[in-house]
């Protein structure tokens, strides 16, 4: 096949999705949140601007069978400059149309998600007509539609569509910057990757997504084909062929998921070397006359168990009088069903006499099972010794990988504490210890998730005082909601919602009075910021009100934004042992003060610093150990 036959092969549906995919490149540049590497800046690139392919192509064909109609309904001929003319004319109307629907339904708080839906449909409609405008012209340009010849055939080229795409993003954005600057607002500077090595990676991205989706394709003509033998029928069944496509790839992706999974469950049930022998405490689960076995416990409840601070320990860096803290860890494994594990963990909180302490702190974990050792070694500290956490495993899988226990998180969760609301309940007023919540990240999650519909009244029926929970994922529903005052159910001032434990220091004095179960989620941390909602609808955090960290030149981009905030809620999960900072999702620096302040355990700010100081040095030591 010529270069020229090639060409001619190219629809203007697959010429618009050029120009759409070169455009969507510079964009996919500007920073978000985080950093990126070359790689991740690749993918983002690449993923992008093959999606943006994809969806262009689709939305274009749309604009051709109308005009295709259009002409079928005027009895016109539909030879190829014909038609090429008729949809240059039905691309531009397409693109008043869409701007009109847009106009019609501005983004509005709280508003229904088919409104949301339908204004980013329109947009891509818009962007769809557009591309196929531009390529129109450039079609039309040097002669008569359809000419492969000379200055004609270049217009139509390849590399005429990324040119014309790149050029019309590249004026958009300087557009945006010198508008930004009238307004006295200076572009934040670039924290991209080395652009050579991010567009190469992009390229191979984007070419890996066009050969799956040529894949897709290859199956749909064979199901079609098959369809055809069996019913008999020369109709066009590329619907059903396509439906056949996706379901054959879905169970494929299926069965590899299950194994990927199983593999990660396996690797994460594997225990550290260095803690095979048990805890000699009795206040330990696992420990002496523990009714939970140590050999069943995976490696984040061993190292949660073995991590807990000594009452020496705290007396040498508080120097006050301390006494052994307690601390309950049920893990997955070891019962069979969440029932039996509440049993389990109602059975260790009377043998340790954990309702007697003065804190009893209800714990969530993460995917893994992780909990954050400097958040409960920092309670054990503050509160001298006096305290009990108590803690259910939900998964052996990261958290990301996890989000399919989020349900059995809450259940467990909410059997396990209403279990221990009624033992409260039996006691007199003063022989209850204060109950707190502390959640990070999924354990925020799944801690929330149990109070659903309730706001803060399910918490304090069930003796919950207070509450900390760290960089709570976009997908709780129990966060958004205790936003929305008009319910009844939550008391002003008393959910706080703070970006750093700095700000909590700037409290004003009655705020900080009135609070009790605090949200504290950095700015840039793109757990707090990811969620589905990022492809049909621009977030709050892109407005005119953005946060400090968000830089003045991001806007919102289907399905850029998407891509990026993935990314940048990777690259927030990363940290440094024993170096800890209060940035994306690493909450370590933030950690002494938000506990003190969210549980009531104050202190001298010569305690609080040697607080800190012991939590970065024991991080170091336990990674140590366990590596």
């Amino acid at each position: 096949m010529t270069p020229d036959d090639h060409l001619a092969r190219l629809s203007a549906s697959q010429r618009a999705g050029i120009v759409a995919a070169a455009a969507s490149v510079p964009m996919s540049l500007v920073p978000l949140l985080k950093p990126r590497s070359p790689l991740d800046q690749g993918v983002i690139t690449g993923l992008s601007s093959a999606l943006n392919y994809a969806l262009t192509t689709l939305g274009h064909d749309a604009v051709l069978l109308t005009s295709r109609g259009a002409l079928r309904l005027v009895g016109a001929r539909t030879d190829g400059r014909t038609t090429a003319r008729t949809t240059l004319v039905v691309d531009l109307a397409a693109v008043a149309v869409s701007l009109g629907v847009q106009a019609a339904l501005p983004r509005r708080p709280q508003e229904p998600t088919a409104t949301a839906l339908l204004r980013t449909a329109s947009r891509r409609l818009t962007a769809a007509a557009a591309a196929g405008a531009v390529a129109g012209v450039l079609d039309a340009l040097p002669g008569p539609a359809g000419s492969d010849r000379g200055v004609g055939r270049a217009l139509r080229s390849v590399p005429a569509m990324v040119v014309a795409g790149a050029g019309i993003a590249v004026s958009a954005q300087a557009v945006r910057t010198r508008r930004m600057r009238v307004r006295g607002v200076e572009p934040a500077r670039e924290r991209g990757a080395p652009m050579v090595r991010s567009l190469g990676v992009g390229a191979l991205a984007a070419s890996g997504a066009l050969a799956l989706a040529a894949g897709e394709r290859g199956l749909a003509r064979v199901a079609e084909r098959g369809i055809r033998r069996v019913t008999g029928s020369q109709t066009d069944g590329s619907v059903a062929s396509h439906l056949a496509s996706f379901g054959a790839i879905g169970v494929g992706l299926y069965a590899v998921g299950g194994l990927v999974y199983r593999r990660v469950e396996r690797s994460g049930a594997l225990p550290d070397a260095a803690l095979a022998v048990p805890p000699t405490s009795p206040l330990v689960s696992g420990g002496p006359d523990s009714v939970v076995a140590w050999a069943g416990l995976s490696r984040e409840p061993r190292r949660h168990l073995s991590t807990r601070t000594s009452a020496a320990r705290i007396s040498e860096v508080m120097g006050e009088p301390a006494v052994e803290p307690v601390r309950v860890y049920v893990g997955l494994n070891t019962a069979d069903t969440y029932a039996e594990r509440v049993d389990l963990a109602l059975a260790e909180l009377e043998r340790t006499g954990a309702l007697d302490r003065s804190l009893l702190v209800l714990c969530s974990p993460t995917g893994t099972g992780y909990l954050n050792y400097a958040a409960s070694s920092a309670w054990e500290y503050l509160s001298r010794g006096d305290c009990a956490s108590v803690t259910l495993q939900y998964s052996l899988r990261p958290s990301p990988m996890s989000l399919d226990r989020v349900d059995d998180g809450r259940q467990q969760n909410h059997a396990l504490w209403l279990g221990i609301a009624e033992a409260l309940g039996q006691r007199a007023p003063s022989d209850r210890p204060r109950v707190v919540i502390f959640g990070e990240s999924l354990g925020a999650h799944t801690s929330q998730d149990p109070f659903l519909h309730s706001g803060t009244r399910g918490l304090r029926a069930l003796f919950v005082q207070r509450a900390l929970w760290l960089g709570t994922p976009y997908g709780s529903g129990w966060a958004h909601q205790v936003r929305d005052l008009t319910r009844n159910n939550v008391r002003p001032g008393e959910v706080l919602r703070v970006s750093s434990a700095d700000a909590i220091d700037r409290l004003a004095p009655e705020a900080a009075a009135a609070a009790r179960y605090v949200l504290l989620s950095h700015e840039d941390d793109g757990v707090v910021l990811f969620g589905p909602g990022l492809l049909w609808r621009s977030p709050e955090w892109l407005g005119a009100d953005r946060p400090a960290a968000v830089p003045s030149q991001a806007s919102w981009s289907i399905p850029i934004t998407f891509l990026q905030t993935a990314i940048d809620m990777k690259n927030a999960m990363s940290s440094i042992p024993g170096d800890f900072v209060a940035a994306g999702h690493d909450y370590r620096a933030d950690i002494a003060r938000a506990v003190s302040f969210a549980f009531d355990l104050p202190c001298g700010p010569a305690q609080l610093a040697a607080v800190e100081a012991a939590l970065r040095s024991e991080e170091l030591v336990n990674v140590a150990t366990w590596s």
